[in-house]
């Protein structure tokens, strides 16, 4: 695991020293009714929260592996049987350094753990806005708790029409692109360790991205 992805893990734990964000992953902790069942189905939810949460982290990990030089703008939605959320990231990617805001990564990640769960669906979309100055947009949909790729016309479609259906005038410049397929985590045995249930993706990015 590179130092970049170590670091990124630690943030989106709410483990990382370093950060002074307002919203962490123990914000989201559910506080059980004291009854005598409640401590059990709290175990249970939390160690499903954090699964989920892993394996959306995983995801975002894969799809930063994925990102060419530039400036790339995410959005990720999900829409819950309680309502929809939506979440936006920048990050920016020269050569081997990647920054990004670690708040936005948490809250976007968030998003990305409530469409991985089964009544709900959801969806990633990058926008890259290349050092050349070229643009192009490209996303992905949620599906058996994955990220599967969208076509050049599938996303062009989604840009083309607003949340009514209505059309959108096509923008000048940009280019719609087919989406990479996202490398899915292998399983690992259950050790009880809570850092063996992480999988680090498999690195994908270009060679001079590699450490």
């Amino acid at each position: 695991m590179s130092e970049y992805e170590d670091h990124t893990r630690q943030t989106l734990d709410g483990m990382d020293p370093g950060a002074h964000e307002e919203f962490s992953a123990d914000e989201m902790r559910w506080t059980p009714a004291p009854d005598g069942t409640a401590p059990m189905r709290a175990a249970a939810t939390a160690a499903e929260a954090h699964a989920f949460l892993d394996l959306a982290t995983d995801a975002y990990l894969a799809v930063v592996n994925l990102l060419e030089d530039g400036t790339h703008h995410m959005v990720a939605c999900a829409n819950t049987p309680e309502r929809v959320l939506v979440e936006e990231h920048e990050l920016t990617a020269i050569g081997d350094v990647v920054t990004l805001d670690q708040g936005e990564a948490l809250r976007l990640t968030v998003v990305l753990a409530a469409a991985l769960v089964e009544c709900s669906t959801g969806a990633l979309v990058v926008r890259t806005f290349a050092p050349d100055g070229s643009e192009w947009v490209r996303g992905w949909t949620v599906r058996n708790r994955w990220l599967r790729p969208l076509t050049a016309q599938e996303i062009q479609q989604a840009y083309s029409t607003d949340p009514t259906g209505a059309p959108l005038p096509t923008e000048p410049g940009l280019e719609y692109r087919q989406a990479e397929r996202v490398p899915r985590p292998e399983a690992q045995p259950e050790t009880g360790d809570r850092e063996a249930s992480r999988t680090a993706p498999r690195d994908n990015r270009p060679r001079n991205r590699r450490n």
